[in-house]
């Protein structure tokens, strides 16, 4: 099953780890050793994709100061390629802003090329719709890419927080669907009532116009740190004065953000179910620090299991000991597989034995 069918098929849940590319200028070498790291680093989690983010310094989103210093980064669709080739095969989610892009032209040449190697993409607009942009629309951007005919498909963003303010986030979505999006994937969630007020309207919406709903990922990312909760919350992302005060009143603010996410995703599912929206499941692994990215890890584990449990059926999980791009046994050393273990268990037993 490729990725796009497996984002398609709403009879399963989908589970995505995201990722960004290194630093712009980066040597041939220096992103494939990237895309090893993070393949390794990520090796125990049963993903069936990665998510490659386009980061844009995005200017005009607010008049704050940016937490972080934009740095630009390498091309998404590139990194993604590096990853496929890595992991031996697994594909990316590939996000592309195209309004960011410095021509029509500019974004098909990029088309051209990414597509030899990605078929599922994620079209972003704008940061600020006060500003103009030299990039193609997203509805453009979806034509060209319908017209490379490589079997790709396309998703979208989807922004509780906009709909909370708007009102309208759920009608953007059927929109979107018409234009031929297949599935949309959130922006990070740190308040759970915003996102179940949007998948329910979304469901209901559907309902009333007749139609199937398209899948919606929801995204989590954990947080350790002040500096990190200030550039999520830059980012847009609403997040409630006690669940802040919990997390960075933490002895361990990365793990408690964890036990926060897994409970606001265990009751997203929960308090949606009657909407007929198929989920699925994102954790962003974008930070520098260590324990974050630990955390990271420790959350996809988690939320999948949740996620599976709400299914009601047992699952299986197969590990494969395969080090061929192991930086020990150096890059080019094709290592025979040497053990594979097939374990077996309730899904949500790792969360209820994590939380007992």
């Amino acid at each position: 099953m490729t990725l796009v069918d497996a984002l398609k098929d709403t009879s399963r849940p989908v589970f995505l780890f995201g990722v960004t590319p290194p630093l712009e200028g980066s040597s041939a070498d220096a992103i494939a050793d990237a895309a090893d790291n993070f393949v390794q680093k990520s090796r125990g989690l049963a993903c069936d994709g990665y998510i490659v983010y386009d980061i844009q310094e995005e200017a005009g989103r607010t008049a704050d100061a940016r937490p972080f210093p934009f740095r630009k980064l390498d091309d998404p669709g590139a990194f993604a390629a590096a990853l496929r080739k890595a992991s031996g095969g697994t594909e990316s989610v590939v996000y592309k802003c195209v309004a960011e892009t410095k021509s029509e032209g500019e974004f098909q040449s990029w088309l051209d090329e990414a597509t030899r190697e990605t078929s599922a993409y994620n079209l972003v607009g704008g940061a600020s719709s006060s500003q103009e942009y030299a990039g193609p629309t997203i509805q453009r951007a979806a034509e060209m890419l319908r017209k490379t005919k490589r079997g790709c498909a396309f998703g979208g963003v989807t922004i509780a927080e906009r709909h909370a303010k708007k009102g309208n986030e759920h009608e953007t979505l059927c929109a979107k669907t018409d234009a031929g999006a297949e599935w949309f994937i959130s922006q990070a969630i740190y308040d759970a009532d915003m996102t179940i007020k949007l998948v329910n309207d979304y469901g209901a919406e559907c309902e009333r116009r007749g139609i199937q709903p398209k899948r919606i990922v929801l995204t989590f990312a954990p947080c350790g740190r002040e500096k990190t909760m200030k550039f999520i919350k830059w980012l847009g992302c609403s997040v409630p004065e006690a669940v802040e005060a919990e997390i960075l009143g933490a002895d361990n603010p990365a793990q408690k953000s964890v036990e926060i996410l897994v409970a606001m995703c265990e009751r997203i599912i929960a308090e949606t179910k009657q909407s007929k929206v198929p989920l699925g499941v994102s954790v962003e692994s974008v930070s520098i620090f260590k324990n974050e990215k630990e955390a990271a890890r420790d959350l996809f584990r988690l939320t999948q299991a949740v996620m599976l449990d709400a299914y009601g059926v047992q699952w299986s999980m197969r590990y494969a000991i395969d080090a061929s791009s192991s930086k020990r046994a150096g890059k080019d050393d094709k290592i025979k597989r040497i053990a594979t273990v097939v374990a077996a268990f309730l899904a949500g037993a790792v969360a209820r034995t994590k939380f007992a």
